[in-house]
């Protein structure tokens, strides 16, 4: 493994809608690495990208009346390769979970886990939360069976089909995290993530019988991938897994996972499972930033709110957007967007 090289992700993004500022934070922040570790003469690889297998994109197409899902997720994944390209990042590489050769590298790596003896057939039953692509434990969902982030009702759900034996490496993991303290950053999540394994991580229902849009599952073609056993393995697609041996070696293991704190159980939990389980290397570090609030109000379509980051680059330009938004908020931390203080940020900066 290269000394010199930096391989940098962000989270792939759901193609149920247009890129808002949010996701641009995530994007930006590490498009700044990326130049970053390329001016200290690292060579860099920065990859981004869209989660094409998710049950939202289907709920959207059909909301928007397009009834052929892989013409609709190939129009959104447009629009955000377009609005990435007008925020000028630099990215190595821009992935697409239905394209072929994420297909061949998830169908690569679940073999590996399978023939391992970690996937097995049993009945689940639980209640799920569409926002979140994920079951939702009976203490999260409380009384009201409703998803904590999203505020939603959640969906019962029962149905025969396969598991990842993820609790085999439950204690491999904890000590992990114990032996690498810079694995899990900030601090705060790191200990969110060790009173999640300790307490809530248990085997993975890692297919849907009730799904038809997805990944078919190798071992039975009347199921689906689980979104996120598929979407995870992204990391290694873009990089050559299973089908160039030497890149592969080149940039794997990642030094940096980008991600918000929504979606840590799935970047440090389940993803080091699935690695140990395949026999891979863990990824270096995974930060996970907060969350933006729009002048003290959660971004929502409901209160119009949310910010297309295009408007604003178009109008300030892509330098003030970006000081500001790595200025104003101490990255890890949750913070809130205000045209003001940007006008003041932009100001300053000029």
């Amino acid at each position: 493994m290269p000394k010199n090289k930096f391989y940098l992700t962000t989270p792939i993004y759901y193609v149920n809608d247009k890129p808002h500022l949010g996701h641009a934070y995530t994007t930006i922040a590490g498009d700044v690495l990326a130049r970053y570790h390329r001016l200290r003469g690292q060579d860099v690889y920065y990859l981004t990208g869209t989660d094409e297998n998710s049950q939202k994109g289907v709920l959207a197409a059909a909301k928007a009346g397009e009834p052929d899902i892989q013409q609709y997720v190939n129009r959104l994944s447009a629009i955000w390769q377009e609005t990435f390209d007008s925020l000028n990042l630099s990215h190595n590489d821009f992935i697409r979970t239905t394209e072929t050769r994420h297909l061949k590298a998830v169908e690569t790596f679940f073999k590996l886990v399978n023939d391992k003896g970690d996937i097995y057939r049993g009945t689940y039953v639980g209640w799920y939360c569409v926002g979140c692509e994920a079951f939702i434990s009976e203490n999260e969902a409380g009384d009201n069976k409703s998803c904590p982030i999203h505020q939603q009702p959640l969906e019962k759900i029962e149905e025969e089909n396969y598991f990842f034996k993820a609790s085999n490496y439950k204690k491999a993991l904890l000590a992990h995290i114990k032996k690498t303290p810079g694995f899990i950053q900030p601090p705060a999540r790191r200990n969110e993530v060790i009173a999640y394994i300790k307490d809530h991580f248990t085997d993975v229902s890692i297919s849907r019988q009730s799904v038809k849009w997805g990944i078919p599952l190798p071992v039975d073609r009347s199921q689906v991938l689980y979104v996120w056993f598929d979407a995870l393995i992204n990391y290694l697609t873009s990089v050559g897994f299973g089908a160039d041996e030497e890149k592969f070696k080149k940039y794997w293991p990642a030094d940096l996972h980008l991600v918000g704190k929504d979606i840590i159980k799935f970047h440090c939990a389940l993803w080091p499972t699935m690695l140990m389980s395949a026999g891979l290397p863990l990824p270096k570090k995974v930060f996970a930033h907060g969350f933006f609030t729009i002048n003290g109000q959660k971004m929502s379509k409901s209160l119009g709110n949310i910010i297309d980051p295009v408007a604003l680059v178009s109008k300030y330009g892509n330098d003030a957007l970006r000081y500001y938004l790595l200025v104003d908020f101490p990255f890890g931390d949750d913070g809130d967007f205000s045209l003001s203080r940007f006008f003041v940020a932009g100001n300053k900066k000029l």
